[in-house]
């Protein structure tokens, strides 16, 4: 086995003393394994190794096993980090997903700590195996069949590396035996409670009375499904490329150009636009959002919005399809009375003031936000109401004093749903709807009088980022 390894690293991994790397070790047979091969490496392709341990405090034995590796790794002169997870105490719900956030977070500080290029963990052949089954039984999309790869990014700077995918269990304990390196069994192995261990206990033995090499044969589908994957993408890449654009935590998938292709390429190219959502957000998709999002693009409504998890949204308008994060631009009041030369916060992001022309006066902490304004004539005494749109809501929109609703003027140019419902409508005291915020004025606001008093609205917004 080392032999083998030692191939491995020599191939892939092009190892020298100057390199810093990090290797997650949590006590059982795997990472102890793997501690103990890289400490065997020759000198010239041996790295500065420095050991992070989680106590993770969901077991009683969890304190036991962080003294063991800290004790190991201190007689061979490793410099050890410990991570200790303390909502590990309490926590009821979502444990493994939590428990791997916490747990790369740390390795990412390690990583930074130390100044190292990679982090390498113990997954190992029958942890990718089981991988595929899991994500089988689950019904995720098909790219994750793969399973799981020797490598991947983690954050923007470093590399997560996993040498000893290769091995099965079984060689990693044989291994152990002969080499009397110790360990400690996770209790939690043997539970029923988790789903990785009710397919090693149930699932695959009765697939292994079928077929007793349906683990190789798993390891040969995930490869060829992660092979195919790389050709789709290189093919359809240069299309996703004109279709999809991502800014500011948001995607753009321009739809009516998509769906001049047909329905396989269709779903190629939002599946490709979800798994970046996924890795991106860690948001939960698979194939009733693939399927939402076909609906939208053959639906001939020009406004449909769909739903992601934690509160993402799937909204399409005339042009283009978005996912986004639901904006929390919280609404003030529905309803706002302004007296000349008086400013109120419409929403977390919105201000408005009306002021005498040449006695604006702005909030300070404004003046970076983007700007409107509209200039109209009225009497003495004016003030205005602000509120958002009601059904009926009508404005004088030319000069004959034609009027149109507020909810067709939305159809006819096409704004989208997110942002009619950012708008407002401003009425003068007499109830003459005077600006329909921010898309235009009324015509009867454009009509000054130079008998009458100059006001100036001024309206103040911070663009989503």
């Amino acid at each position: 086995m080392y032999q083998r390894f030692q191939q491995i690293m020599k191939a892939d991994y092009h190892l020298t003393p100057d390199t810093r790397i990090v290797v997650g070790v949590s006590g059982g047979v795997d990472s102890m394994v793997l501690l103990h091969l890289l400490c065997q490496l020759p000198e010239n392709m041996r790295p500065t190794i420095h050991v992070a341990h989680i106590n993770h405090q969901l077991r009683k034995e969890s304190l036991e096993e962080q003294e063991f590796v800290t004790q190991y790794s201190k007689e061979r002169g490793l410099p050890i980090y410990i991570g200790v997870w303390d909502s590990g105490l309490t926590i009821k719900k979502n444990v493994e997903q939590e428990a791997r956030e916490f747990r790369y977070h740390f390795f990412e500080d390690v990583m930074q700590e130390t100044n190292s290029q990679m982090l390498l963990t113990a997954h190992h052949k029958d942890d990718h195996i089981e991988t595929v089954l899991m994500r089988l039984i689950q019904g995720n999309q098909l790219k994750t069949l793969s399973g799981i790869a020797t490598s991947r990014a983690l954050g923007n700077k470093y590399q997560v590396m996993r040498p000893l995918l290769s091995f099965s269990k079984k060689e990693l304990y044989v291994y152990a035996a002969n080499e009397n390196i110790p360990y400690y069994e996770d209790g939690s192995n043997f539970s029923d409670d988790y789903l990785r261990n009710r397919i090693r206990h149930y699932v695959r033995p009765m697939l292994e009375n079928e077929n007793p090499n349906i683990g190789e044969s798993i390891v040969r589908l995930a490869k060829e499904v992660n092979q195919q994957a790389v050709v789709i993408e290189s093919l359809l890449k240069p299309l996703i490329d004109t279709l999809i654009t991502y800014q500011n935590n948001t995607w753009h998938l321009d739809y009516l150009s998509l769906k001049r292709h047909n329905l396989a390429i269709q779903s190629e190219v939002i599946r490709y636009l979800l798994t970046d959502v996924q890795e991106k957000t860690k948001l939960s998709v698979g194939y009733e959002h693939v399927n939402q999002i076909v609906g939208m693009i053959q639906n001939d409504k020009p406004n449909l919005t769909g739903q992601l998890p934690n509160n993402w949204l799937i909204e399409k308008t005339y042009d283009s399809i978005t996912v986004s994060k639901k904006s929390h631009n919280t609404v003030k009041h529905q309803k706002i009375h302004l007296e000349k030369n008086q400013g109120a916060f419409l929403s977390d992001t919105q201000w408005l003031g009306m002021f005498e022309v040449g006695k604006e006066t702005l909030p300070e902490e404004l003046k970076s936000w983007q700007y409107k304004e509209m200039v109209y004539t009225c009497g003495k005494n004016h003030s205005i109401r602000v509120r958002k749109r009601e059904a009926g809501d009508r404005f004088v929109y030319n000069r004959k004093g034609q009027t149109k609703k507020v909810s067709r003027y939305f159809i006819d140019e096409k704004i989208p749903i997110k942002l009619r419902d950012l708008s407002w409508l401003v009425f003068d005291e007499k109830g003459c709807l005077l600006w329909l915020l921010p898309f235009r004025e009324s015509y009867l606001s454009i009509e000054y009088e130079t008998d009458k008093i100059q006001y100036k609205l001024v309206y103040l917004y911070q663009e989503d980022e």
